[in-house]
């Protein structure tokens, strides 16, 4: 039994150095792979492949979430051939918007203008809601010859829970690591930057005036960033007020360099509302389905209510949903037409009801809707907080009412009236809580308010009676 057990252990010895022998030459290779050496080697890429085959699973996963980043000069080149590859299918944010083609000119000579002279500036664009100003700013930030140049920061001002959280968000914007969490340290994070070496900055703020505060301390140092030598900012602040700049930050008018360039975009016309909306209406082949009579009476509604060109928009895409509605349900074999008296309906349902395409422009305001924008004006005239409130603003409607022997509607009523007012573009409202507590904000200058209310007597009287106020 000893000799058969050594027998074995003879055998399987030859066996396992015969084994060693018919080994292939690669897994000999394999050996030294334990060697940690601190110096890198330039391996093949079936070296390469053995590597990441033996290492951990921990290792190889760090391996695989560091790719090569490539070269400045490549990632340009890719971009380009991105940038020719995709040109038509973002012709649509490139182009000039339709009846924008003045103000569009406008903003790219001032944008050459700043890069030509590699200097800073500022840029203050004002307009009703639905007047073009966001869509023609997003065509120039993708305006072919200035994406190399500028990196954009775009942000609007009502996203941001608190005014001076703004400074967090611009620094998370232009990738900036910030130690601490307090407003002065993102301020100064970014100030910094704006002192050493980068691509030019185009900072856009849609909504500005949510920055505004008791000293508008915010908005100055905002506005003075692109007065510093090393900036190279272009500062664009966008906003439906006319006159902020000039009632919220008179200091600026003072310093040349500080004073921002001003862009105006006016509410659009009858005329410019039908050729938009019979460009929109083409592309989507439903411009036969409106007559030229009710697509000018769309159009003059909307014309001398607000201007608002999404407000037309979405006018006539229910126009047409309903006709398409009515085609299926009648099974009809011709497309059925827009009828005056279906614009009509759709109007006082947009409008309201108490509302008629006559009385806007014949009779004007309703006294109501008048002595609301009258206690508006005042609070912000003489009020020592400007920021004010539905419930607020009826505590002072309803003292000018009182005094005044009007009757004043209840809250609920008010609420809905200041609603009207909105559709006109005269107010706007904003905030997500309960009605009462949301803030109205004026959106016209005074005279403009003086000329479309046509009753000076009455503003005079509402915006000098202080008492109201209840000081």
């Amino acid at each position: 039994m000893h000799r058969r057990t050594r027998l074995s252990l003879r055998s399987s010895l030859i066996n396992d150095k015969e084994n060693e022998n018919s080994q292939p030459q690669e897994q000999l290779e394999l050996t030294p792979r334990k060697r940690r050496s601190k110096v890198p080697v330039a391996a093949t890429k079936d070296e390469k492949s053995d590597e990441e085959f033996a290492v951990s699973p921990k290792k190889a996963a760090r391996k695989v979430v560091r790719p090569r980043l490539p070269a400045v000069h490549d990632t340009e080149r890719e971009s380009e051939s991105e940038n020719d590859s995709h040109s038509d299918a973002a012709s649509d944010l490139v182009g000039k918007l339709p009846e924008r083609e003045k103000e569009y000119d406008e903003l790219v000579s001032f944008v050459e203008r700043v890069l030509e002279a590699d200097v800073s500036g500022s840029l203050y664009i004002s307009g009703p809601p639905g007047t073009g100003k966001t869509a023609t700013l997003q065509r120039i930030i993708n305006h072919s010859s200035f994406a190399k140049k500028l990196k954009p920061v775009y942000i609007n001002c009502t996203s941001i829970k608190s005014v001076g959280s703004i400074y967090k968000k611009i620094a998370e914007e232009l990738g900036l690591k910030v130690h601490g969490a307090t407003e002065k340290m993102y301020q100064g994070a970014i100030e910094a930057h704006l002192q050493r070496k980068h691509k030019t900055i185009m900072l856009v703020l849609d909504e500005i005036d949510q920055l505004s505060s008791s000293k508008q301390t915010i908005l100055y140092s905002i506005f003075e960033w692109p007065a510093r030598s090393t900036a190279r900012l272009i500062l664009i602040g966008i906003a439906n007020a006319l006159d902020l700049t000039d009632r919220l930050l008179a200091r600026l008018q003072a310093r040349c360099e500080l004073k921002p360039h001003i862009i105006q975009f006016l509410p659009y016309t009858k005329q410019q509302i039908v050729t938009i909306l019979k460009s929109c209406l083409q592309s989507s082949d439903s411009l036969s389905r409106f007559p030229e009579a009710a697509l000018g009476l769309l159009a003059a509604k909307v014309a001398s209510t607000s201007g608002d060109i999404r407000r037309a928009l979405f006018i006539a895409r229910r126009l047409v949903e309903g006709a398409k509605k009515e085609e299926r349900k009648t099974n009809a074999d011709t497309p059925i037409m827009v009828s005056i008296g279906q614009v009509m309906a759709v109007l006082k349902q947009v409008y309201g009801a108490s509302q008629t395409l006559g009385n806007d422009l014949d009779e004007g305001f309703p006294l109501q809707q008048k002595i609301l924008i009258c206690s508006l004006m005042l609070m912000l005239k003489h009020g020592k907080n400007k920021d004010i409130t539905v419930g607020k603003l009826h505590d002072v409607y309803r003292t000018i009412c009182t005094k005044r022997n009007i009757h004043a509607v209840d809250q609920t009523e008010f609420i809905s009236l200041c609603s009207l007012v909105e559709t006109r573009g005269i107010v706007r409202l904003q905030g997500k809580k309960e009605p009462r507590m949301h803030r109205v904000c004026l959106q016209w200058d005074e005279e403009e308010v003086n000329s479309a209310l046509n009753d000076k007597q009455l503003i005079a009287s509402i915006i000098s009676d202080v008492s109201c106020l209840g000081k």
